[in-house]
């Protein structure tokens, strides 16, 4: 294994316990190695720049991480400056917007630095819950980019979605909660984003590594050098991996930095 140029790190089960809010100290720590070797540490994450979890906030704002890729790949940011973006066009939102009036279900516009729904819902602030704050705003694409939507359907309507012909080979849906699927291109993924990160960078992709534990991270272990799954990944992941390590409350980051060799 070569000696990483940029780790990726997912967020949820990762990094962070996102049920109990929990971070552990040693991944500050990590991360200062990480630095002190002049490696560069990156998230890489669903969620979007407006959804990071407060201690997350804390840990990039104290440790000054500067590489982000986010909204599964749909968005994508170094030292602050959009580095490589694929935001969907006007008409492709109305045309998905149309069919989902037809059928009564409620969504979120995903955006760069905000959410924006239809309206407010029960079902929308569960799912949300310990993702981050909306606004309402129908009309939200007409005035700022829009990356994907939060689509708030159960899997006995997610059968509708996919029958209705509207995903076609260019979009598809992704379930993240009971209640909700992530709706993006077909070619949106976290492997999406690092390539385009990388070759902007000019660092090739068998000198990056990948810590993660969930189904948004497969096509992203596809892509990276080295891929470690969490303890407890899923098994898709598992089956991916280089190395399995522990889980966030086992100091599963620090201690495959170790045991890798990557820090001291």
């Amino acid at each position: 294994m070569k000696t990483p140029k940029i780790i990726f790190f997912d967020i949820d089960e990762t990094l962070y316990r996102k049920s109990s809010n929990y971070l552990p100290e040693s991944v500050p720590a990590a991360i200062r190695a990480l630095k002190a070797r002049g490696i560069i540490p990156a998230i890489a994450t669903g969620r979007s720049l407006a959804a990071l979890p407060a201690k997350i906030r804390e840990l990039v704002a104290a440790e000054n991480i500067e590489l982000f890729i986010t909204i599964n790949g749909q968005y994508n940011q170094y030292r602050g400056e959009p580095l490589a973006t694929n935001p969907m066009s006007i008409g492709e939102i109305e045309r998905f917007n149309a069919l989902f009036a037809r059928h009564g279900w409620d969504y979120t516009y995903v955006g760069a630095e905000q959410m924006a729904s239809n309206r407010q819902s029960a079902r929308m602030d569960e799912a949300l819950a310990g993702i981050g704050p909306y606004i309402v705003a129908p009309d939200y694409y007409l005035h700022q980019p829009v990356y994907q939507y939060l689509l708030y359907i159960d899997p006995a309507e997610e059968t509708a979605l996919n029958d209705s012909g509207e995903l076609g080979r260019d979009y598809h849906a992704m379930r993240w909660h009971p209640f909700s699927v992530d709706l993006l291109h077909a070619d949106g993924s976290k492997a999406r984003g690092i390539k385009r990160v990388c070759e902007a960078l000019g660092v090739p992709l068998d000198e990056t590594m990948a810590f993660g534990d969930g189904l948004n991270d497969v096509e992203m272990f596809k892509t990276v050098g080295y891929g470690v799954a969490m303890g407890d990944a899923v098994p898709e992941l598992q089956a991916l991996a280089q190395y399995q390590t522990g889980t966030v409350e086992e100091d599963g980051i620090y201690t495959a930095l170790q045991h890798l060799g990557i820090i001291a």
